[in-house]
């Protein structure tokens, strides 16, 4: 078997909502039950991540959360309440990863009509009953002041993490505009960017997993490094695992490698650039050897307490086994 921290399956092209930036192919896809039985055979992963579409609407997804360990669902949240007696019976191993926008006006604009109400609804009925969740939400150069008023304060009020990854389709943010959210973003109990670079920004340990310690297995039955990197091929279900664990080492050894932005930068060996799809290092501080240490000297933050906090931020994003 293959072993894996992380392993990300698309089980369904399947969803009730139209996102306008969705970049999800919207052919009729869905893997089946000895698609499933293969990947259990040929896996394991100490953490499984379920997008889609939406997975609540993938017919064999008790199954997953059978046969598979510490399962999360990343949903829109619509179907959850019709959901939460399966929800409520998995729940030791189930969290929830419930997906907005910056604002109510922008998730209601992009997803669909009362979707940021129906997704606040869906939480307090998940707290009620227990059940583990957080937020994920996307940030992009015009919505960073709302992640920043509507969405890391949602923290606060569930007593959850807010989880932020860019917008692959927009460009990424510059090196001073990067600097500023991410002091907004560890200025929030539980919040973090789940990037490499931002875990190196707070020095801690930050590097892309892709195509070694996490995979992606996509609903057309494609093995790919990541759930972002839907263009390189490990392989496809079926194949001998040989063969995908052959892919998985030329890819690591010969893909992955620094971008030329990164040059001279102590951490590029380990954190590659970040992430590669969204071309987070062209906007990286520490490329401007700015990084937490800079903040707690300019901001006359007491050095032992942020380092303190920065740790348990590390642990808590660890064991949600986010990107």
């Amino acid at each position: 078997m293959i072993n894996l921290k992380e392993l990300v399956i698309y089980p369904s092209s399947e969803c009730n909502l139209h996102c306008k930036h969705c970049y999800t192919n919207k052919e009729p896809y869905e893997l089946g039950f000895d698609d499933l039985k293969w990947i259990k055979q040929t896996f394991n992963p100490r953490k499984t991540i379920i997008m889609g579409g939406e997975p609540l609407l993938y017919n064999e997804l008790e199954y997953i959360l059978h046969i598979f360990p510490n399962v999360t669902i990343s949903t829109n949240t619509v179907y959850v309440e019709k959901k939460l007696d399966m929800l409520q019976n998995y729940r030791n191993k189930l969290t929830l990863q419930l997906s907005l926008e910056g604002s109510k006006e922008e998730t209601n604009t992009i997803r669909g009509e009362m979707i940021w109400e129906i997704c606040m609804h869906m939480a307090k009925l998940l707290q009620k009953h227990s059940i583990n969740f957080y937020f994920r939400a996307s940030y992009h150069q015009d919505n960073l002041n709302d992640i920043v008023k509507y969405v890391l304060p949602l923290a606060k009020q569930f007593n959850v993490g807010v989880m932020l990854l860019p917008r692959i389709d927009l460009p990424s943010l510059d090196g001073n505009t990067q600097a500023w959210f991410f002091q907004q973003v560890i200025g929030f109990k539980n919040c973090a960017v789940a990037q490499p670079h931002f875990f190196q920004f707070i020095d801690k340990p930050g590097r892309c997993k892709a195509g070694d310690e996490r995979i992606n297995i996509y609903f057309d039955k494609r093995i790919t490094p990541c759930n972002f990197d839907l263009e390189y091929t490990l392989g496809h279900i079926g194949d001998d695992e040989k063969t995908i664990v052959s892919n998985m080492k030329m890819f690591v050894e010969n893909f992955k490698v620094p971008p030329a932005e990164c040059s001279g930068c102590p951490q590029n060996t380990v954190c590659k650039g970040s992430c590669y799809i969204s071309k987070s290092y062209i906007g990286c501080p520490l490329r401007y050897n700015v990084g937490i240490n800079t903040v707690i000297m300019k901001s006359n933050l007491d050095e032992k307490t942020v380092k303190q906090e920065m740790n348990l931020l590390t642990n808590y994003v660890k064991d949600l086994g986010i990107c």
